[in-house]
């Protein structure tokens, strides 16, 4: 809106919290303008038909020092400085600390002996020519609260030796279905219809996890607060761990979302990771799969 130049008094009136550097120059702008003019009281700044108050500090009573502390904890760092000191911040920043990550793994364990009384979730991020293709499994332990690491497995195809999906995919995924009993398989639609299609038919449940940015939000905030909250049980493993701290989040108006500061790097069992524990956190209460409940009765 314009102000009126009928009325004596017209203003436009805008409230926010810091944004994102090269993002939008509109707020900046502002910002920078403000901060040119005379401050006339802490954190006020006014002249040249603008008056700012931009503050860096806590202004409501029950923004305490343990408020503060509890958003440091839950929110990404760049996330916390944006909306909490309101300063601006780039779009991108390491999506876990190896801290944080090294916290969820315990060295006395592996990947989890086959149990075909486990019920565990799938993430399958495909690619034919160029990026890695990773399928990882997950399961949720109810009693423990957590999301543990079940298995994972990576295949580097290449444009002269494009990815078989039928020989590599399909087959490891038929494998874990023999091993454990699968829930759920989330992959993108992109590449693997006609995998679908064949899983579909083996009687395995495959769904569609498109990459839109409310999806890819989901499941990058649900492995991010299962890693800080030490709530994701992981077996130690080097180049899970090399991907894990290759791995970038870029946050944007529309969400954020996992990805890689540079070409080379091979994140793709991250988002694998980050798929099959959104399908396990958001299956840990649906009813036994009818083929297990079966393989129960019968056994």
């Amino acid at each position: 809106m314009v102000p009126s130049p009928a009325r004596k008094i017209s203003c436009r009136l805008v409230t926010t919290h810091a944004g994102f550097e090269n993002e939008s120059n509109l707020l900046l702008e502002m910002y920078r303008r403000g901060l040119q003019q005379r401050q006339i009281a802490p954190s006020l700044y006014a002249g040249d038909g603008l008056l700012l108050a931009w503050h860096h500090q806590p202004l409501a009573p029950w923004q305490t020092g343990g408020w503060l502390n509890e958003m440091r904890r839950s929110l990404r760092p760049n996330q916390y400085l944006r909306m909490i000191e309101n300063q601006f911040v780039t779009s991108e920043s390491s999506f876990v600390t190896m801290a944080a990550w090294d916290r969820c793994v315990d060295p006395r364990i592996g990947p989890v002996s086959p149990n075909r009384m486990l019920l565990v979730c799938v993430g399958v991020d495909a690619s034919v020519k160029h990026d890695q293709s990773a399928i990882v499994a997950t399961m949720f332990d109810k009693q423990a609260q957590i999301v543990r690491l079940v298995f994972y497995r990576t295949f580097q195809p290449s444009k002269d030796h494009p990815l078989d999906f039928e020989n590599t995919i399909e087959r490891t995924l038929v494998e874990l279905d023999e091993r454990y009993t699968i829930r759920k398989i989330l992959f993108a639609p992109f590449q693997m219809q006609a995998v679908a299609q064949r899983l579909t038919k083996r009687g395995l449940k495959i769904v569609e996890f498109p990459q839109s940015s409310p999806n890819l939000t989901a499941a990058t905030q649900n492995l991010y607060e299962l890693i800080q909250d030490q709530r994701l049980l992981a077996y130690p493993d080097d180049a899970l761990r090399l991907a894990i701290s290759r791995a970038v989040a870029v946050e944007t108006s529309r969400g954020w979302r996992i990805t890689k500061a540079t070409q080379s790097h091979k994140i793709d069992v991250v988002v694998a990771l980050a798929m099959a524990a959104l399908a396990s956190v958001q299956s840990q209460n649906e009813p036994v799969p009818p083929r297990l409940f079966w393989e129960i009765m019968g056994s």
